[in-house]
């Protein structure tokens, strides 16, 4: 441990036990280290501070006046110690405290309130803000404990666990506008389409394909760019042209209608949802409890189901 003006906190801690229970013998059951190290710790202290604190006979050990009153100073401050780490002991054993998470908007909308009703009827001693936005938030940087996100992950800074299966995301577009604009049968065949595009962060200009073994990208120009799936899911239903969306939507009732999926044959692997952490050993309980609520609402929510 640090010294505080070279005095060694343990040293202290052994002074105050041999006070409390009277005899070295005692002092070193209670830390549980050997006696020749509590009188050790103990010499040390009283030649740091050029005093003797104890009087010991072979019956008993007994405080000096200078002892008693260094004592008197020191035990409370020993005895706040033993309290501030019981309180930790506390804190690491129940999920406490404030928890800071952050979602992708459209998902954490469509998963959040299924997760935190449970979580803060388990766990009313934590706070828990959300922050759903589409943008890339750094956990470090930003003081997030943890994050939802879909797809692959840039940040070793980070740890993971995948929630549920895999999301597949295709193209759709409704029967009616394929009946009047043609099937494509090749993702070059965008360029006579109208392509319904997410905007801001996710805005396109090309679509990626997997041809053979191989990624392709595919200019298009964008008939209607906007940043939600939602919306997108709506307008592909109505006739309004080809989108490219995460299957629970396009074949879920914000679709309203059914919906074709074309060029599946050329479709990117499913993508996979994941909670991301800051890496390092002592995660919190506030966390742990929320990863293990994660894990199990995805594995049977119809929202990870392709």
């Amino acid at each position: 441990m640090r010294t505080i003006r070279g005095v060694d906190p343990n040293a202290v801690v052994a002074f105050v036990a041999v006070a409390a229970e009277k005899s070295f013998r005692g002092a070193a059951r209670l830390l549980g280290v050997p006696k020749s190290t509590v009188s050790q710790r103990v010499a040390e202290l009283e030649a740091r501070l050029g005093a003797r604190l104890l009087t010991r006979t072979t019956r008993s050990v007994t405080l000096t006046d200078i002892g008693a009153r260094y004592h008197r100073e020191v035990a409370p401050a020993v005895a706040a110690l033993s309290s501030a780490e019981a309180v930790v002991s506390s804190l690491q054993a129940r999920p406490a405290g404030r928890l800071r998470l952050t979602a992708p908007i459209e998902l954490g909308q469509v998963v959040m309130g299924h997760v935190l009703s449970p979580y803060v009827a388990r766990h009313p001693d934590v706070k828990v803000e959300v922050d759903l936005t589409d943008r890339r938030v750094d956990l470090v940087d930003e003081g997030y404990d943890l994050a939802i996100r879909v797809g692959p992950l840039r940040d070793s800074r980070l740890m993971a666990r995948r929630l549920g299966p895999p999301m597949h995301v295709g193209l759709y577009a409704s029967p009616s506008y394929l009946e009047g604009a043609g099937v494509p049968q090749r993702p070059r065949d965008l360029a006579g389409h109208r392509c319904l595009v997410m905007q801001g962060s996710y805005a396109a200009t090309a679509w990626e394909f997997r041809v053979g073994k191989r990624a392709v990208n595919v200019s298009i120009a964008p008939a209607v760019a906007v940043n939600s799936f939602n919306v997108l899911a709506f307008l592909a239903a109505s006739g309004a042209g080809i989108a490219r969306l995460p299957a629970r939507l396009a074949c879920g009732p914000l679709a309203e209608r059914a919906i074709t999926e074309v060029l599946g044959r050329f479709a990117l692997p499913a993508r996979q949802t994941f909670a991301v952490y800051p890496s390092g050993r002592n995660v919190s309980p506030a966390v742990r409890a929320m990863l293990e609520l994660l894990l199990e609402r995805f594995q049977v929510a119809p929202w990870g189901q392709s």
